[in-house]
């Protein structure tokens, strides 16, 4: 299982290529990528064929998706070569879903370079690459909307990868592709704890296709539930194998499965309370999957914090692995490829939504920096060290120190985000509802009623996603939210800001210009309700500009400075609260030994309210961590395949809380 807290952090190292023309051979290994004679007829006989994909994604509903799972990513020639057949033949409302696995992934410059000799994939690639994820450990996961396909790297070792997947004790794939070096050449994705994970994750009639015949492979697979059998190989290769599983084979809990939801809920309608950034996300991640949903909005679409006009996408990196590290530059990566999605389909406008060009953390930790000036060449893509000197010539302003430029993301404005992601076909948004109150209607359903308790909605599904507010919930009144006020300052432009095109973030943070403004901020008062300008925090917000950069002259305009007031929320670990609700007391029954012994593996499931989710506690990350927060509350509504490793579900559950009390020996 994957859990690298601790660790150092750093990107994987790409691997070390020679070429045989504009054939990839691995320098360590010494095998090739592909065959040198026809790589794409090889891919399509093995692994296709193989397979007999064509014949059976043809029946694909539109309940569930296809699911094809590779060991062994490459070049991206057999997911590449994939999604195009999928685009011939696809059904009418089908999905595909491919799960790509790899150690070492190729920088794109070299897969592009390898699979330029094709130029009839050119559509598929063009996409592709756009989209290439940096090779950072973890998943990144890639939704292509118009090809009804989800596409998910996953950057790490293949029995790690496998093992923690098969830890949610689902099965989910359709196929696998067995894609590695010989195993003479390269153990790595040749172990049986590979195989024991494939045969955990197969569906009923799930199958499997690898060039290799070694008789290793052949023993571990069938070890490991599946019938093998043999094939022509193609061109010289004279035997290839595949099969079937036949065994269905669950491998024993490791963790107790507080964390998981035993109960998804098959339906196709859901609500949504609130309209800020989390509603919206949580409400496009539900209608993607299908849903029809329905946005109930106390006020007016995008009130509160995702009122502001303009936010950051950022991260912050750390030394070493730790979940709030690891979550926060997932959810960066996530929500960058979202929104550059959206842009790239019109949904939101450059100049007057967004602003591409990342942002730059100043920075001063000598220890950090040093460890990512090493560390951060592996990603070029992703972010760079850059000097003081570096950022006044980029941004026209000279900070107090140097730090890191992430080259990705930019400033948004939370309100155009919002209505983008709630234009969607399948939601339904009614605002100025009042207050509302969520209870279980007698058919089991969620309804939602006003304030004169009346039924405004009911559905199988409901998503608290209304801030602090989720606390005023009966079902969700136990979560440790605190109320955090947020004031921003609006600087009108000028001459000493005229060249800033990138963010720049240090206590607070300063964007480039928006209609003749720079939202600057923000003021933090914890539990601080109150919701009037206070010229002292836009003092402070001033202070803070002028402290990460020294030499700024900025003129107090003649009617003062002017902003706006939010109020966000936090929970006392600072991480996104997004998960599936526990029923409370049947979770503290359950779980109740955990008070006498912590590290006691209790293999029960966890009790919950049936289809009720929540997501909140995204503080001042919310067009950052919004997007990936929704994506794990939707695939754990629903029980789709996981978007984060399982240390990182479990650090953002909302049962986690409860967990911890247990633990403490105090009860929620």
């Amino acid at each position: 299982m994957i859990n690298p807290t601790q660790k150092p952090w750093r990107p994987l190292a790409a691997p070390a290529l020679n070429w045989q023309e504009d054939v990839p051979v691995a320098a360590n290994a010494g095998d090739i990528y592909f065959s040198t004679e026809n790589g794409l007829a090889e891919s399509n006989y093995v692994f296709l064929e193989g397979n007999q994909l064509r014949d059976r994604w043809s029946t694909v509903g539109v309940e569930q998706p296809f699911v094809i799972a590779e060991v062994g990513f490459g070049t991206g020639l057999n997911a590449c070569l994939t999604l195009a057949e999928w685009l011939k033949d696809r059904p009418e409302g089908g999905s595909l879903h491919y799960i790509a696995i790899d150690h070492a992934p190729l920088s794109p410059a070299d897969a592009k370079r390898a699979l330029s000799r094709w130029p009839e994939l050119a559509p598929i690639l063009t996409t592709f690459f756009e989209r290439w994820p940096d090779p950072i450990p973890g998943c990144h996961r890639r939704h292509f909307s118009k090809w009804g396909v989800t596409l998910d790297f996953w950057w790490g070792d293949a029995a790690a990868v496998l093992t923690d997947l098969a830890s949610h004790g689902k099965s989910w794939v359709d196929a696998w592709y067995l894609d590695g070096f010989a195993p003479s050449r390269e153990q790595g994705p040749w172990r049986q704890s590979v195989y024991d994970a494939m045969a955990a994750l197969s569906q009923s009639g799930s199958t499997f296709a690898t060039f290799t015949a070694a008789g290793a492979v052949r023993r571990g697979l069938t070890a490991a539930g599946f019938t093998v059998d043999k094939r022509r190989g193609y061109g010289t290769k004279r035997d290839a194998l595949f099969g079937h599983i036949h065994r269905a084979v669950t491998l024993p809990n490791t963790l107790t499965p507080w964390d998981l939801n035993p109960q998804p809920v098959r339906t196709r309608r859901a609500i949504v309370l609130g309209a800020g950034l989390a509603g919206a996300h949580a409400a496009r991640a539900l209608a993607m999957r299908g849903l029809a949903v329905t946005v109930l909005e106390a006020g007016s679409t995008a009130k509160g914090g995702s009122g502001n006009l303009q936010g950051v996408t950022y991260t912050r990196l750390s030394h070493q692995h730790n979940p709030l590290t690891d979550f926060s530059v997932a959810a960066f990566e996530f929500a960058a490829d979202q929104y550059q999605s959206m842009a790239a389909a019109g949904d939101l406008i450059e100049g007057e939504d967004y602003g591409a060009g990342g942002y730059i953390q100043l920075h001063d930790d000598d220890e950090t920096l040093e460890h990512l000036r090493q560390t951060l060449p592996l990603a070029p893509g992703f972010a760079r060290v850059v000097s003081a000197e570096d950022i006044a010539e980029l941004t026209g302003c000279t900070p107090r120190c140097g730090g890191i430029h992430y080259l990705r993301g930019g400033w948004l404005n939370p309100s155009a985000v919002c209505h983008a992601l709630l234009a969607h076909p399948r939601i339904t948004l009614k605002e100025g509802c009042g207050k509302l109150a969520l209870d279980r209607a007698p058919d089991g359903a969620w309804q939602v009623l006003d304030g004169g308790d009346q039924v405004i909605d009911s559905a199988p599904i409901a998503v608290l996603a209304t801030a602090h507010d989720v606390a005023c919930q009966s079902a969700t009144d136990w979560l440790p939210l605190n109320l955090i006020r947020g004031q921003t300052t609006h600087i009108p432009s000028c001459d000493a800001l005229a060249k800033l095109k990138v963010s720049i973030c240090d206590k607070g943070y300063l964007p480039p210009a928006r209609a003749g403004l720079h939202c600057a901020g923000s003021s933090f008062g914890p539990g601080d309700a109150d919701s009037d300008e206070r010229p002292q925090e836009h003092a402070h917000n001033i202070d803070m500009m002028l402290s990460a950069l020294p030499d700024l002259t900025l003129t107090e305009p003649t009617a003062g400075w002017q902003g706006h007031v939010a109020h966000r929320c936090n929970s006392n670990d600072y991480l996104p609260v997004a998960g599936v609700v526990p029923d409370l007391p049947a979770f503290n029954a359950a779980y109740d030994r955990l008070r006498h012994d912590r590290k006691r593996l209790i293999d029960a499931p966890c009790p919950t309210l049936n289809g009720l989710g929540v997501l909140t506690s995204l503080g001042s990350r919310g067009l950052s961590a919004a997007p990936l927060a929704a994506e794990v509350l939707a695939d754990q509504l629903l029980g789709g395949i996981p978007t984060v490793p399982r240390y990182l579900q479990r650090a953002i559950a909302p049962a986690r809380f409860a967990e911890r009390a247990l633990k403490r020996g105090e009860p929620l």
